[in-house]
């Protein structure tokens, strides 16, 4: 099976390099797509580029991860790959990752109906190893987990996918851009599953740990712009899917309102950060989307 990997940069650290060294063997090619670093950034990918199979493409401006994502799933169409596996920068292959993964595609009976194969989250900083499932507690011994959402990173997509269910949809521009592509192959008939034998390195922002009575909740630290992008796209992604996934909306917004209590203990700006949801929120409610200029200091 022939695999793309497309990776979506933003003034990526020196880390960059290992990550991609980590990925050579186990793609046909790599593609990173730089979203507007500036030419400071050139010439730690132009050292990637020195590999055979790694080619950068770089946008003067940051035109968001759905974009960036669609620049790269477009790439791998036009050169004829059957996969297409997407990272950000910050995320890291462990040994074999892939190949477990097709292993675990492999041992499921209804191959037709699969849009995309994802691995399990290791913790960079705790080696903590979690599911994608927000629904139940995995109690399965199997090769895969059937799940509804996984997130873009690792998530190694169908490229026949694309023609039936669309590209991401880039009015979301960052922010719950993986959650809905999911959800609406779901709509379609397709299934995603979780290969629990393989791991992926992968932080979610930088997230600090914290005591509190019985508890001890993680703050993810999400800037104040953020903040705005993730109330804005999951209100949207809730008025559009409620009626067919109900479950997990509710499930997913029960989630979200125990965090934003945590934000209002333990993180810092909390002032500005509530006032950006609430108007995320308003603005998903309205259907306004696209890239949000000026709309924060």
């Amino acid at each position: 099976m022939s695999i793309c990997a497309v990776v979506i940069t933003y003034h990526p650290a020196e880390q960059i390099i290992g990550n991609i060294l980590a990925l050579l063997d186990q793609a046909d090619e790599i593609v990173i797509v730089d979203n507007g670093s500036g030419s400071s950034i050139q010439e730690l990918l132009g050292r990637l580029e020195q590999h055979s199979n790694v080619s950068v493409i770089y946008k003067p401006e940051n035109i968001g991860i759905a974009a960036a994502l669609n620049i790269g799933v477009k790439h791998a169409k036009k050169l004829g790959y059957e996969w297409v596996i997407t990272f950000d920068q910050d995320s890291k292959v462990t040994p074999n990752m892939i190949s477990t993964m097709l292993r675990g595609y492999e041992a499921y009976p209804e191959k037709e109906k699969v849009a995309s194969l994802s691995p399990r989250q290791q913790d960079q900083a705790s080696g903590r190893v979690t599911s994608n499932n927000i629904l139940s507690p995995n109690t399965e011994i199997s090769a895969y987990l059937q799940l509804l959402v996984v997130i873009t990173s690792g998530n190694m997509v169908k490229l026949n996918v694309f023609d039936i269910v669309g590209y991401f949809n880039e009015a979301l521009f960052i922010d719950h851009v993986d959650t809905e592509f999911c959800l609406r192959c779901a709509t379609y008939g397709y299934k995603i599953l979780e290969i629990q034998d393989a791991i992926l390195e992968h932080s979610l922002g930088t997230p600090t740990q914290h005591s509190f009575l019985w508890t001890a909740p993680v703050t993810s630290n999400h800037s104040v712009l953020r903040r705005y992008y993730n109330a804005r796209n999951g209100v949207y992604i809730y008025k559009k899917f409620v009626f067919s996934q109900p479950a997990w909306v509710f499930n997913h917004a029960y989630i979200y309102l125990k965090a934003i209590i945590v934000l209002m203990l333990f993180e810092d700006r909390r002032k500005k950060k509530l006032l950006a949801i609430c108007r995320g929120v308003v603005h998903g409610l309205l259907g306004r989307l696209g890239k949000a200029d000026n709309l924060f200091d």
